[in-house]
């Protein structure tokens, strides 16, 4: 079997349509989104529509999260920065009714056999706390009974390898997952990445022989960064598309 998980689609629909596209070229069987499908982004309603038809198992992430609230408590509103803040009044006064139930109702994790997903974390998915470093990812680790993890959040591609003894980091492309180590993959974002390529991403993972390969795909950011400008959101969102940070 062959999954597609991606993440961190963020109202982006340039960058998920492209994405998409490319997925039906690999014919995959199955698409996994590990949430915040909204926040940022100046489509959330066209790319929940669109990750609906498409994904077999969406997950919530944290805009998803704030966005589906009756309201947003005072105390988160001061926890957020301005310009997340500002994208989540505009995300929220576009979604409809149906549309913040829906996110309300995601699940926080996947789990198939040795395989789990979440958004953030596995420690404690609701904190929506990263995991960035060797610490962070052995605590992810002993937090759940995983063999090979999934997640975004930060929206940087990342892969933490556990051995007996030690977690390493890596950079990857491709590679088969040896049974005798325990995998963590950061999938990166597909609407908004933040690790210096601007390119939208995903990852496909092949069940039958543990292999894990690391997608980037060209999108019309020009487009997308003019809808965010035309929608009145920060016009910093539109600048860190080109830039990929």
């Amino acid at each position: 079997m062959k999954i597609a998980f991606l993440s961190d689609i963020h109202g982006n629909l340039e960058a998920l349509e492209s994405v998409l596209e490319e997925i039906a070229k690999i014919k995959v069987d199955k698409i996994i989104c590990l949430g915040d499908v909204v926040g940022y982004g100046a489509e959330p309603s066209r790319c929940l529509r669109k990750i609906r038809e498409q994904a077999e198992i969406i997950l919530m992430g944290n805009h998803d999260y704030y966005c589906s609230l009756p309201q947003i408590p005072e105390a988160m509103t001061n926890q957020l920065n301005p310009i997340a803040l500002k994208a989540i009044h505009f995300t929220r006064s576009i979604l409809s009714k149906e549309e913040k139930q829906f996110l309300a109702s995601l699940p926080l994790i996947w789990q198939n056999e040795d395989l789990m997903a979440v958004h953030s974390n596995f420690r404690s998915p609701t904190s929506w706390q990263y995991v960035l470093s060797n610490e962070e990812a052995e605590e992810n680790f002993r937090a759940a009974s995983f063999r090979i993890g999934f997640l975004g959040h930060t929206h940087i591609v990342a892969l933490f390898v556990q051995n007996d003894h030690s977690v390493f980091q890596f950079r990857f492309k491709r590679l088969f997952l040896k049974e005798n180590f325990r995998f963590l993959l950061n999938v990166g974002s597909v609407g908004q990445p933040r690790d210096g390529d601007p390119r939208a991403t995903f990852v496909v993972y092949q069940t039958e022989n543990y292999e894990a390969t690391l997608y980037r795909v060209a999108y019309d950011i020009e487009k997308s960064a003019l809808k965010i400008k035309n929608a009145n959101l920060p016009i910093q969102l539109a600048e860190r598309l080109r830039w990929g940070v």
